[in-house]
């Protein structure tokens, strides 16, 4: 009940923020200022590149954009001109790009634009200002498209059926997209969407806005798209589904299980139930294509987390994802699909329902299940989620529910459910946001501190951020579709692992200038502190750190970082293999600083160290990375880390280390091989990832995929074992219809 009334007092908070935010002004004037009209073509239009065709004589022109870095100002250059058109099934785009210098290109990888020459269109069809798709090519036709969220980060892994061809002439590159209707989700008959242009002019280390987003925003800031003007307003597309069947089969040696051959078929559909509703479903889904994680090493007492990589939880997954904060998430997609000791399982079937019921409500419906194994039952999750919007604003709301099941019986008792509420007042120029919540869990037998509390708010201008965010979180509270960073704490004496509640403020300001003359394009410090106190409010652990930094004009940047930790040890734990760290408290200090060349250069590099005081011991550390580029085929880079640990007698010394290769070759844009390499001392991991892609057909894909793994024992030193874990061959053809 303790809990309940907390998040009854959250509710009403938010209530109380979104009622404020009507004696706020609105910024209605700045779309008014960037608009571009469009109107329906007459003939066909062929997407080659060339932009020759009669319906682009008569086109509205997007043009006189803003250089928005290294600073900001008016009438970039080199020039950009875009221009629009439509018909019943796609719309169309055709940028001129002018410049005098080679283009570069980093990569023919399908979704690495921010480090090429190219242009990026923002789309915002519900024109909201909250949430956009981003279609992007490089100037050699290769494709990114991407979904942002409004309080998320740019999605690239979402990935969608369209099309763009460019060509190269003397001082300028040209690009002409199609876009079909059927993949965006908009509200049929609105006559003005929300619009914005980016332009990678990475010859010249810049970026360009058709409109004149603030320094201190993304490029893709929805708040600051200008306007498309329809002549006709788009009505709801035909044929809006796509079925995307698949074929796997391979061979596996595992250790202690020989070696198996392996076959399997699944399905994935996507539907638009209405024009701004989708229906994804899964049968049997299978993610062996999926690139697999880097790992890293660890020098925190807690869990890292990871990115969704798998392609059927990414569109509008920020309805789902949006939830709590970045130390606790309510819902993690990653969670499904792994046993409680962390087991990969397959999944049977999925569905999920996202999008639009109306421009200001968004709703989001998921179920999946999960397969068991000998030692862990199946699982089906579902999760709904709400989001009413006022202007920018929001309250919103989910609910999620892990339950058992024994084949196809439900086990009672053993189920993990969640309750949230949330609300945000977020002004209209996205200069300024507040926000506050309540969630809490629920589990057979477990009452009492079952809840979860933030809130925070940021205010950010051209020169300054400062965003505050404070959590107080039960130790009851259980998140088993989520991710929680720092409640379990792990007894290395005992071996066991102990929740505790805290109460954290993270606070931090920074400061940056970016001067218009001279080769220094920005200059800051960051300033970051970090409490945590127990649930009594006894101290737990504190950090602050300082960070200053440069960035030149031509590419280069350096900075330095110093930190101060104190830390209330509460359980025994070990960086080595000798006895673990005994409880008490621990005050120490140290410094870092990383340099890094110029990434436009056939070859670039990176260097970076730390040195200082680690619990009652020391830290030295020294990280590196060179990478080297065949223009526009290939890259080839390698990355090393080296931290040593020393501490007093009997704690021991620890050597961590890790290695990361990486190598892509690019046959052609729709041919791509790629190798990941990495060994990770910490994990007693060693591992290759190879994987060859044939894209036959637009999003129709032939993988091959080799994976040998290995568990070291001990470290990789001369005369320890090592043990092959498992080794596969895996072919997965799909194809989208």
């Amino acid at each position: 009940m303790y809990a309940l009334r907390k998040c009854f007092i959250v509710f009403i908070m938010g209530i109380f923020l979104i009622n404020f935010m009507y004696a706020q002004p609105e910024v209605s004037t700045f779309k008014e200022l960037f608009q571009v009209d469009i109107k329906r073509a007459e003939g066909e239009i062929e997407i080659d590149g060339v932009i020759d065709e009669a319906v682009w004589e008569d086109a509205d022109i997007a043009t006189d954009f803003w250089q928005k870095s290294p600073f900001v100002k008016e009438m970039a250059d080199p020039r950009t001109e875009v221009r629009l058109t439509y018909d019943d099934n796609f719309l169309y785009v055709a940028a001129m790009c002018y410049q005098e210098e080679k283009p570069i290109i980093t990569s023919l990888k399908r979704d690495e634009f921010w480090d090429n020459d190219g242009l990026a269109i923002v789309l915002d069809p519900i024109n909201a200002k909250t949430n956009v798709y981003v279609f992007a090519s490089s100037a050699v036709g290769v494709q990114m498209d991407a979904i942002r969220g409004q309080l998320s980060d740019l999605n690239s892994d979402w990935s969608n059926k369209w099309y763009a061809e460019t060509t190269q002439g003397d001082g300028y590159f040209s690009i002409e997209f199609a876009i079909p209707f059927r993949i965006l989700r908009y509200n049929e008959g609105n006559p003005e969407w929300g619009i914005n242009f980016v332009r990678a002019a990475r010859a010249y280390n810049q970026f360009h806005n058709w409109t004149a987003v603030p320094a201190q925003f993304w490029p893709v800031e929805p708040a600051y798209a200008g306007t498309l003007k329809w002549d006709h307003a788009p009505k709801k597309a035909s044929g809006s589904y796509n079925v995307i069947p698949y074929m796997t089969t391979g061979i596996t040696d595992q250790v202690d299980e020989g070696t198996s051959g392996d076959f399997n078929v699944g399905v994935d559909a996507k539907i638009a139930v209405a024009s701004s509703l989708t229906l994804d479903l899964t049968i049997n889904p299978d993610f062996s294509q999926i690139e697999v994680d880097e790992l890293v090493t660890n020098l925190t007492r807690f869990n890292l987390f990871l990115p969704e990589k798998r392609t059927f939880f990414l569109e509008n997954s920020d309805v789902f994802n949006d939830f709590g904060s970045d130390i606790a998430r309510p819902f993690f997609s990653r969670t499904i699909g792994l046993t409680e000791n962390g087991a990969a399982v397959p999944l049977y079937f999925g569905a999920r329902l996202t999008g639009d019921l109306r421009p200001d409500v968004r709703v989001g419906l998921m179920n999946i299940q999960q397969a068991g194994n000998d030692d862990s039952y199946g699982q089906n999750f579902t999760a709904i989620s709400t989001q009413k919007k006022f202007g920018r604003s929001f309250i919103q709301g989910m609910f999620l529910n892990r339950q058992s099941f024994d084949g196809s019986e439900l086990v009672s008792g053993d189920y993990g459910r969640n309750a949230t509420i949330e609300a945000a007042y977020i002004r209209e120029d996205g200069q300024f946001a507040g926000w506050v919540g309540g969630h809490t869990s629920y589990k057979p037998d477990v009452e009492g501190d079952n809840y979860f509390l933030n809130t925070g708010f940021a205010i950010a201008n051209e020169n300054v951020e400062f965003v505050h965010d404070f959590i107080s979180m039960g130790e009851n509270y259980y998140a088993d579709m989520g991710f929680v960073n720092r409640i379990e704490n792990y007894d290395a004496v005992l071996d066991s692992i102990w929740r505790l509640g805290f109460n954290q403020s993270e606070a931090g300001i920074d400061v940056t200038f970016r001067p218009e003359t001279g080769n220094i394009g920005r200059y800051g410090f960051e300033i970051n502190n970090s409490l945590v106190y127990n649930p009594d409010w006894s101290f737990n652990e504190r950090e602050t750190a300082v960070r200053f930094g440069f960035g030149l004009k031509s590419g280069e940047s350096l900075g330095a970082r110093i930190s101060n930790q104190r830390i209330n040890l509460r359980w025994p734990f070990s960086f080595t293999d000798e006895e673990p760290l005994p409880k008490a408290t621990y005050t120490f200090t140290a410094i870092g600083a990383r340099y890094s060349s110029d990434e436009r250069k056939a070859l670039s590099y990176s260097l970076g160290g730390r040195i200082g005081n680690f619990y009652n011991g020391t830290i030295k550390r020294i990280s590196s990375s060179a990478n080297f580029r065949v223009q526009p085929w290939g890259n080839f880079g390698i990355e090393y880390q080296w931290n040593q640990l020393d501490f007093p007698d009997p704690y021991g010394s620890a050597t961590i280390s890790a290695i990361q290769a990486k190598s892509e070759v690019g046959f052609h844009r729709d041919l791509i091989w790629t190798t990941l390499f990495q060994f990770v001392d910490q994990s007693d991991f060693m591992g290759v990832n190879s994987r060859l892609q044939w894209r036959f057909q637009p999003m129709s894909d032939l993988f091959i995929v080799y994976v040998d793994n290995y568990d070291l024992l001990d470290g990789l030193e001369p005369g320890r074992n090592i043990t092959n874990n498992n080794r596969s061959l895996v072919l997965k053809l799909s194809y989208w219809y």
